[in-house]
């Protein structure tokens, strides 16, 4: 099959146009137009899109007491059941749709666990309050979207910013233990001068992972604590072995995390919850390297390809131009039309030959300049939309 140059500029077109279109399916944050101006505890909404079943506290921290909804905004997929779960906090509360909504779950109550749920099958927005203390805060969303959730987590190499610097047994690499439905990190391992480490240091999990914490019994008394406002707490520092704490990570971001007793000779730790946003993202010394997902062998072969083959197709248009079919020779002549009688031709101009078109080094030069332009853009494109989204940080 021969591909036109006019086809094949069409074909290139329509691929940029459908990076156009992945960049303009891009989530942000929903307009609600105020709705979260005196609420404390709202910073933006927490993607859950790909859960069948999602959590909401109610009577969390927030709003100068516990009159708060945690989290205030989820981003959900339709069909997903949505259950809110009193913490028995902050008096009596309830859940009621804001105007005409399908929420109401009846009169406030008080009492620890009660537990209310709606499943959410239109897409919209939902905006719901807690009746007694609406005016204090207390008001919440859900969004209803298809999809996926947008970003993929923190960097390959996140930044810890100097978190390790005084930490012995960190090599400057994150275990990565995405995939894994349980991580198991001991307390208690050899390092800073003694037996003050966790090991591993720095590990990457997907959102949903149990991390088990595990005391060896070395050391004297342990804890694990996130550092500063984080949900790590185990406690009082002990030192028997086999002493086991577990959390699990939903949330996207990097959680630091200490030993009390310890964190001045350097008994610290992080958790990296969230699959890399690139391979050798910021963060690593010696500045990013750019990488996209997939296996890379297939995305250089591609992209050699791109490039190689305009080239491959002007060397095959200049062959083509430049051979000729041979002459015919009078043998040939002969036994295609058979004996003839020899005439003598008459004298007459000679024929001007009609060839092939030449060979047009500049058109051609030309042609593969702009695939070469537009590659590169291309590149440029996908960088903007694979390493530039938001990063959650937490600790």
């Amino acid at each position: 099959m021969t591909v036109g140059r006019r086809q094949f500029l069409t074909a290139t077109a329509g691929a940029a146009a459908l990076g156009v279109a992945g960049t303009a399916s891009a989530q942000s944050e929903p307009d609600y137009g105020g709705w979260f101006d005196n609420v404390s505890n709202y910073e933006e909404t927490v993607d859950k899109r790909g859960q069948d079943r999602v959590e909401i506290s109610v009577g969390a921290e927030g709003n100068n007491g516990n009159y708060a909804f945690d989290p205030p905004a989820v981003r959900v997929n339709p069909g997903t059941e949505v259950v809110w779960t009193w913490t028995g906090q902050g008096q009596a509360h309830n859940v009621v749709s804001d105007g005409d909504g399908p929420l109401d779950s009846g009169e406030a109550v008080a009492e620890e666990g009660t537990t209310y749920s709606h499943t959410f099958e239109s897409e919209g927005i939902y905006k719901y309050v807690c009746v007694p203390h609406e005016g204090l805060g207390m008001k919440g969303a859900v969004v209803v979207r298809p999809g996926t959730p947008g970003p993929e987590g923190p960097p390959a190499n996140p930044d810890y910013e100097g978190w390790f610097d005084d930490v012995s047994n960190y090599d400057g690499n994150t275990v990565d233990q995405t995939g894994s439905d349980s991580v198991d990190i001991s307390v208690g391992a050899d390092g800073n001068n003694g037996a003050f480490a966790f090991d591993p240091p720095a590990v990457r999990v997907t959102p949903g992972t149990e991390v088990t914490w595990t005391w060896t019994g070395n050391g004297g008394g342990h804890n694990v604590v996130s550092d500063g406002d984080g949900p790590l707490d185990s406690g009082d520092a002990v030192a028997e072995e086999g002493t086991t704490y577990s959390h699990t990570f939903e949330e996207y971001g990097i959680y630091k995390y200490v030993c009390s007793p310890h964190k001045g000779v350097g008994m610290k730790g992080a958790v990296v919850v969230g699959g890399p946003l690139s391979e050798g993202g910021s963060g690593g010394e010696g500045g990013a390297d750019i990488s996209m997902s997939g296996p890379g062998w297939l995305l250089a072969g591609s992209v050699l390809a791109a490039f190689f083959s305009p080239l491959l197709l002007a060397a095959v248009m200049r062959r083509r131009y430049r051979e000729r079919p041979p002459e015919p020779s009078d043998s040939d002549l002969e036994l295609a039309s058979g004996p003839t009688p020899v005439e003598e031709a008459p004298a007459t101009e000679p024929d001007v030959e009609v060839g092939h078109d030449e060979f047009d080094p500049t058109g051609t030069a030309s042609l593969i300049a702009f695939y070469f332009v537009l590659i590169v853009l291309l590149w440029v494109f996908m960088y903007f939309v694979e390493f530039l989204g938001r990063v959650s940080v937490i600790g």
